[in-house]
């Protein structure tokens, strides 16, 4: 029995070790290591398994995100940032606006000059008068002295009533001014005459005439004068009426030229300065506009005719 015994128990072992070589996974744990056979993360490198677990893998990596430090950060950035842009953006805004004023006030100033240039400029020789802020004249009717020479033949026709042009005549009621002088005479209109005549040659007068101009000519007028006068900040035109014989009419009817006049530096806003044998008379135009904290100074001088 006791032989028996002993063999039993060496093949008992024998089976138990072949057991552990064959299978390997099934040899016995001790139970200290129960945990680690379970866990395949306390089992890490245990490479006597058929297959290993992934151990399992706790990520030391915190939250993203930003603090409140930065969060202040940033928005302080962006309103620096913001306003920066802000000011630039208002400056070009700015430049932009003040560019366009500018060109406004340049383009109103230049047809307020071009306008009173071109009344001026035909104005009837010697009948102008600088009144205060403003410039009264008496103006040449172009349209009508298209159609005649200007000069009359008759050497002497003072005290008749007739007059002869070299090539045409002028229509039924034309004003013409014979040897103007200065502004009074104009105003008053003593040599002021008005055509009775109907386009023929020579042509007939309302009445005798006065004086007669040395070098015989003689000039249609427009029935009204003009006045350009500064009032205020307000540059305007205004008219009265011509009347052959009779005084001249009171200025009336104002239309705003221009807007925003101020002197130009210390200069009057209108000079006459009046011609002799050898030159034309001039009138002298200063003025500026100011507007938004912008000034545009203009000057102009204007020749008129000096032959009476």
């Amino acid at each position: 029995m006791h032989m028996k015994t002993n063999n039993q128990q060496k093949l008992s072992l024998q089976i138990s070790v072949m057991a552990d070589r064959s299978f390997p996974s099934f040899r016995r744990t001790p139970e200290s290591s129960v945990p680690a056979f379970l866990d395949p993360g306390v089992r890490r490198g245990d490479n006597t398994l058929p297959f290993q677990f992934s151990p399992q893998k706790h990520s030391d990596k915190k939250q993203s995100g930003f603090t409140l430090i930065e969060l202040i950060i940033v928005v302080v950035l962006l309103g620096i940032i913001g306003v920066m842009g802000a000011s630039f953006i208002s400056e070009a805004f700015k430049g932009f606006f003040d560019t366009d004023v500018r060109m406004e006030m340049y383009e109103e100033g230049k047809s307020s000059m071009v306008r009173m240039e071109r009344e001026i400029h035909i104005a009837l020789p010697n009948a102008v008068q600088i009144n205060g802020n403003g410039i009264e004249f008496g103006v040449v009717d172009e349209n009508s002295m298209a159609n005649v020479f200007g000069q009359y033949t008759e050497t002497s026709p003072g005290g008749g009533t007739t007059i002869t042009d070299r090539t045409g005549a002028l229509p039924l009621n034309t004003l013409v001014s014979i040897y103007n002088t200065e502004w009074p005479i104009f105003s008053n209109g003593s040599r002021t005459y008005r055509v009775t005549s109907n386009g023929v040659n020579p042509m007939t007068l309302d009445r005798n005439i006065g004086l007669s101009s040395p070098y015989q000519r003689f000039y249609a007028v427009r029935s009204d004068a003009v006045r350009f006068s500064v009032v205020g900040t307000t540059l305007s035109r205004s008219t009265a009426t011509v009347t052959a014989g009779t005084n001249l009419g009171v200025f009336g009817g104002a239309q705003t030229v221009a807007r925003d006049i101020i002197p130009s530096g210390a200069l009057p806003y209108f000079t006459y300065n009046p011609g002799n044998s050898t030159r034309n008379s001039v009138v002298s135009i200063h003025f500026a506009i100011s507007r938004n904290g912008e000034i545009v100074n203009f000057h102009k001088e204007v020749q008129i005719r000096n032959v009476p």
